[in-house]
């Protein structure tokens, strides 16, 4: 007798393996097809829909949202020292660390208008306009993410948008 990996794999190439048949299966498979095409497309349109993400008392910014969610994926765009509480929305004055804390109050903002938290971020990129300004980026990120922080990439670039110090994008599950 074969060996049972090879009767295994006989059995789905339709080799001598003995398969089971029922004599209505290809008439009960060709009813029900479509049902399961119909169910996967529902079930697939609904888990792969992008969806922006709203913050309420945020303006909107009609080049990008501040996250998408598809799925149970939250991509939060970058986040930038900015209170977009005040009208209009004011730059953190106060340097790096003012800024990371700002942009980190934005991604948590936008974390919990998605309907989650900081503790789902699974991973930031954090860009700063001076390499120099790491360590001091660092002690304020600790704040955010004292226990199992994300994983998380660190470049310097050579500026950011409106003049911002900082900016941070991350990936989170709902």
């Amino acid at each position: 007798p074969p060996a049972p990996a090879a009767g295994f794999l006989s059995f789905f190439s339709g080799g001598s393996a003995p398969r089971p048949r029922r004599e209505d299966g290809g008439a009960v498979f060709a009813l029900m097809a479509p049902l399961f095409v119909l169910a996967a497309i529902a079930l697939l349109g609904e888990a792969g829909a992008k969806r922006p993400v709203i913050v309420p008392g945020w303006p909107s910014i009609p080049i990008f949202s501040a996250a998408t969610i598809v799925g149970e994926t939250v991509y939060v765009s970058g986040m930038v020292g900015f209170d977009f509480g005040k009208s209009p929305p004011a730059k953190c004055e106060g340097g790096i660390q003012a800024e990371t804390e700002c942009a980190l109050r934005n991604v948590r903002a936008v974390m919990e208008a998605a309907g989650s938290s900081l503790e789902n971020v699974a991973d930031c990129t954090v860009f700063l306009a001076d390499i120099a300004q790491f360590s001091a980026m660092n002690e304020v990120y600790l704040k955010f993410f004292p226990k199992d922080p994300p994983s998380r990439a660190a470049f310097a670039v050579a500026s950011l948008a409106v003049g911002a110090a900082v900016e941070i994008k991350c990936l989170g599950s709902l």
